[in-house]
């Protein structure tokens, strides 16, 4: 295949190894570019916090010459540039999370899934931007500016992985790290356009202490799901030091149902539709999506239903604000030392919510409230194979805005997304997938819900949609 300058910004991960083994592409050069575009959009979209160009140089150099020497062997990302989440440590590099409170602080060690990545071969070249302490839905601090939107600068691309999410969608590489405890990976995969995966809890390591939040786990974020697939298989197993890991199939199974597709390849599966898991305000140019995405489905030979989940808002709502009060927010307030007047006003004001929150109900009570949510999606999930639903039921969050006082009569902005209930129930593999393009430019996109741990049924249908929807690109709106 021949590679040109200008068309490097698409590859994926499959199509740059591939290229790198036949010596169209070589990992320097590729990672130049990645570099070139970075500083040629960047002031524009403010994705990326730091680029740690010569130690990636180094690697590539390396990894170039491994290809030349021809190799059998090689790590499966050998070469491919990795944007790294300011939130997960590299060695040597700044650790502040965008924060006054950790000014100074350095990482002593490569948060585990970056170990991974990059002991399969991935280059860490860059860092890209979170909101302070990755505790919100939209990506702007003091420290580091506004990151924008690639589809409509003057929207959000979402959070806490929002950096991550506009530099793949820009592409600034095919492959970059994101977390989800509330939607990280998720809202940001839905408004710029890419698959983003939600691993049941367990499958991927962390560090200590939230490493055994029940409502975490670490992920990726690329722009095909075969990558999505390929990459996730690389950061799951089992962690010695990690004891809320999970053994993890190999070969992880999503990666073998990513091939070509073939029409009717979901025949005999069967595919709930809940437009509103029976308590959100979805917006229209969502539920159009949805229905799309719903379309989709049945085109490709799965039996879709409507759904009714019935779940309570007010029990999403009280579960989880006390939660994160007796867990995130107090991780928050050890890591900053409890000096909060330093934090930014939104991330205040996330502690103030959930301590509220936290002093009304206990964990225990927050555990039967969290009970009823599973049990009533369990119910559901037992009746069909999986069930897709809207990931955001808003279509966009404007930038430049910390939402202090709510959002469309919510008092928390994050009760208009519709990711949480699937951290409560976080045994579930969960896939956020493109449906479309909102009125301003923003895509739209929809859930898949699968049964516990059952990973390969979500690839499957994620697979089956990006193959029926049409691929979004910043390039493509019709802004």
């Amino acid at each position: 295949m021949t590679i040109h300058d200008a068309s490097l910004h698409t590859l994926t991960i499959a199509e740059a190894v591939a290229a790198f083994r036949t010596q169209d592409l070589t990992p320097t050069a590729y990672l130049e570019a990645c570099i070139r575009r970075i500083e040629a959009l960047d002031d524009s979209f403010n994705a990326v916090m730091d680029i740690m160009a010569e130690p990636a140089r180094e690697a590539a150099a390396t990894a170039t010459e491994a290809y030349r020497a021809g190799g059998r062997d090689l790590p499966p990302l050998l070469g491919i540039p990795l944007l790294v989440k300011e939130q997960h440590d590299v060695a040597g590099c700044s650790a502040t999370r965008g924060s006054p409170a950790l000014a100074g602080r350095i990482a002593a060690a490569d948060h585990p899934i970056v170990a991974r990545l990059r002991a399969a071969g991935a280059i860490p070249f860059a860092r890209t931007t979170t909101p302070e302490m990755s505790c919100a839905t939209f990506t702007q601090t003091r420290e580091w500016g506004i990151t924008r939107n690639p589809f409509n600068p003057e929207r959000t691309p979402g959070g806490s992985s929002g950096g991550s999410g506009a530099a793949v969608a820009l592409g600034y590489a095919p492959l970059a790290t994101a977390s989800d405890i509330a939607g990280s990976t998720r809202i940001p995969a839905a408004f710029c356009g890419l698959p983003g995966f939600k691993t049941p809890f367990g499958r991927t390591p962390a560090t200590p202490p939230l490493n055994q939040d029940w409502y975490r786990g670490d992920h990726i974020l690329a722009r095909t799901v075969a990558d999505t697939a390929l990459a996730t298989g690389i950061i799951c197993g089992l962690d010695p030091t990690d004891h809320g890991t999970v053994p993890t199939p190999q070969p992880y199974p999503g990666a073998e149902l990513t091939g070509d597709l073939v029409s009717g390849e979901l025949t005999g599966l069967r595919i709930g539709i809940s437009p509103d898991l029976g308590c959100y305000d979805v917006a229209p140019d969502v539920a159009a999506g949805l229905q799309r995405a719903a379309d989709a489905l049945a085109a490709a030979g799965a039996q879709v239903a409507d759904i009714d989940l019935n779940l309570s808002l007010a029990d999403i709502t009280d579960a989880s604000m006390a939660h994160y009060g007796h867990f995130l927010a107090g991780n928050i307030r050890r890591m900053s030392d409890g000096r909060t007047e330093l934090l930014e006003p939104y991330t205040q004001r996330f502690l103030e919510l959930t301590q509220r929150w936290a002093s009304r109900f206990s964990v225990v009570d927050s555990l039967v409230i969290e009970n009823r949510i599973q049990t009533q999606i369990a119910a559901v999930l037992s009746d069909v194979d999986a069930f897709l639903t809207p990931t955001s039921a808003v279509a966009s969050l404007p930038v430049d805005d910390f939402f202090m006082d709510g959002l469309d009569g919510c008092e928390f902005y994050w009760q208009r997304h519709m990711t949480v209930p699937f951290n409560i129930a976080n045994r579930l593999p969960v896939m956020a997938m493109p449906t479309g393009v909102a009125a301003d430019g923003v895509p739209t996109s929809a859930q898949v819900v699968g049964r516990a741990y059952d990973d390969a049924t979500v690839f499957r249908i994620a697979a089956a949609l990006e193959a029926r929807l049409p691929a979004l690109t910043p390039e493509a709106s019709p802004r």
